[in-house]
C-alpha cells in the first residue's frame, strides 16, 4: 500500500509541477481551438441566414426570444446602460493588456515568441467571441421575414406624388393636434414625464397585442451616460447586441426620443432593418394613447415625409403644404435644425460612412438610404388603413 500510494503521489506532483512553457502551450492551443470553433459557428449561422429560406425567421422567432428573456432580462436589472460601461472597461483592459504584453516581450527576449503567440491567441479568441455574439444576437435577424409582410402591407404597389402629399397632410394634422396637447413652451417639447422609457415599453406591448411578432418581454430601455459622444456622431439610439439592451441618446431633442426608444426596442424583437424599426416605432407611438408619444410619432415622421415630398414637389406646392404646419411644430423643426448644426463635423461624417458600410454589410444594399423607405411603409399603411377609414 505504501509503494502504491507513493507512486500515485509522485504522479500527482509531476502533473502539478509541469513547466510554464508546457502550460502556456496548452493554453495557446486551447485558445486557437475555441477561436476556430466560434468562427465556424458564426460563419455557419450567417451563411444559413443569408442562403437558407426560413432559417433566419425560425431563429428570430424561436431562438432569439430566449436570448432576450435571459441575457436581456439579466442586464435589464442594472439601472444604467451596462453595455456602455462594459465597453469602457473592455477598452481600458485592452490597453492595459497591450502594454503588459509589450513590457513582457521587451524584458524577456528569450521568450518573445511565446508571449507574442499568447497575445495573438488571446486577441483572436476575444475577437471570435465578439463576432459570435454579434451574429447570434443581431446579424442573423437582418435576414428574417420583413415586418411589412407580417402586417400585410401592399409593399409591391407603386404610389404617386399625390399619395405622398396625402400622407404629409395626414401627418401635419396629427402633429398640429398633439402640439396643442403637450407642453411645448410655445417652441419645443419639454420633458414632461420621468417614465418616458417605461411608457415606450407600454406602447410596444400594446402594439404587440395586434402583432404576435412584437408580443412578449421587453427589457428596460436606458439612456447613455456619455450621450454627448452620440451627439458628435449624430446617433439617436443604439441596440447593444452584447448585453441585449436598447439604449438612447439622453441629450437629443426631446420630441425625437420616444420614436428612438421604440425603434431600438423593435430590434429586441428581431426586426433589425432600419426602415422597419422606424415604422414599428411610428405605429407604437402613434397608437399609444399617450399624448407625448403621439406628438413624437407625427412630428418625427413628418420630417421624413417632408424631405421626401420636397424631392417631387415644386417650391410653391411645398411652401403651401408647409404653411399648414402649426407655429409650435415649425419652432420644433427650427430648434432641431439648430441643434444638429453644432455637430456637422468630420467626426459625424465618418460615423455616417461607417454606419452606411455596416448596413450594406448586413444586406441593406442601399445603406443609410434605407431609412428613407420608412416613408414608403407609412404610405402603404396610410393607403391600406387610414385612407380607407376616412372614406
Amino acid at each position: 500500500m505504501r509503494g502504491y500510494y507513493g507512486k500515485k503521489r509522485y504522479k500527482g506532483r509531476s502533473r502539478a509541477w509541469s513547466s510554464p512553457k508546457k502550460r502556456n502551450g496548452r493554453g495557446i492551443k486551447a485558445a486557437f481551438i475555441v477561436t476556430a470553433a466560434l468562427i465556424l459557428l458564426s460563419v455557419g449561422a450567417s451563411l444559413l441566414a443569408r442562403h437558407v429560406d426560413g432559417f433566419a425567421e425560425w431563429y428570430a422567432s424561436s431562438v432569439y426570444p430566449i436570448i432576450v428573456n435571459t441575457v436581456g432580462r439579466l442586464f435589464g436589472l442594472f439601472p444604467f446602460a451596462a453595455g456602455e460601461w462594459l465597453l469602457y472597461i473592455a477598452v481600458a483592459a485592452a490597453l492595459f493588456l497591450i502594454v503588459f504584453a509589450i513590457v513582457k516581450i521587451v524584458r524577456n527576449p528569450s521568450e518573445r515568441k511565446l508571449y507574442i503567440l499568447r497575445t495573438v491567441s488571446g486577441a483572436l479568441c476575444t475577437a471570435s467571441v465578439i463576432m459570435t455574439l454579434f451574429t447570434l444576437n443581431c446579424g442573423v435577424n437582418y435576414f428574417r421575414d420583413p415586418f411589412s409582410e407580417k402586417s400585410g402591407l401592399p409593399t409591391g404597389e407603386k404610389y404617386t406624388a399625390q399619395e405622398l402629399a396625402d400622407l404629409c397632410v395626414y401627418l401635419v394634422q396629427g402633429a398640429n393636434t398633439y402640439a396643442d396637447r403637450v407642453n411645448t413652451n410655445g417652441e419645443v417639447l419639454t420633458a414632461g414625464e420621468e417614465d418616458l422609457a417605461a411608457d415606450c415599453i407600454k406602447a410596444m406591448e400594446r402594439l404587440g397585442g395586434r402583432y404576435d411578432s412584437l408580443a412578449g418581454f421587453y427589457p428596460a430601455a436606458k439612456g447613455v451616460a456619455f450621450s454627448e459622444f452620440m451627439n458628435m456622431t449624430r446617433i439617436l439610439g443604439i441596440y447593444d447586441p452584447f448585453t441585449v439592451e436598447a439604449n438612447y441618446n439622453m441629450l437629443s431633442p426631446y420630441f425625437a426620443r420616444p420614436l428612438t426608444i421604440c425603434h431600438e426596442l423593435s430590434h429586441l424583437k428581431g426586426f433589425m432593418r432600419e426602415d422597419e424599426a422606424n415604422f414599428i416605432a411610428y405605429l407604437a407611438c402613434r397608437d399609444s394613447g399617450n399624448d407625448i408619444l403621439c406628438y413624437s410619432a407625427y412630428t418625427d415622421a413628418l420630417l421624413y415625409a417632408l424631405n421626401a415630398f420636397r424631392t417631387v414637389a415644386s417650391d410653391e406646392v411645398y411652401a403651401q403644404l408647409y404653411s399648414y404646419i402649426s407655429p409650435q411644430v415649425k419652432a420644433e423643426f427650427a430648434a432641431n435644425n439648430e441643434f444638429w448644426k453644432k455637430y456637422e463635423t468630420p467626426v459625424a461624417d465618418i460615423a455616417e460612412e461607417v454606419n452606411n458600410g455596416y448596413l450594406i454589410s448586413q444586406g441593406q444594399t442601399d445603406g443609410t438610404h434605407s431609412y428613407g423607405r420608412f416613408v414608403d411603409l407609412m404610405i402603404y399603411d396610410y393607403k391600406m388603413n387610414i385612407a380607407v377609414q376616412s372614406r
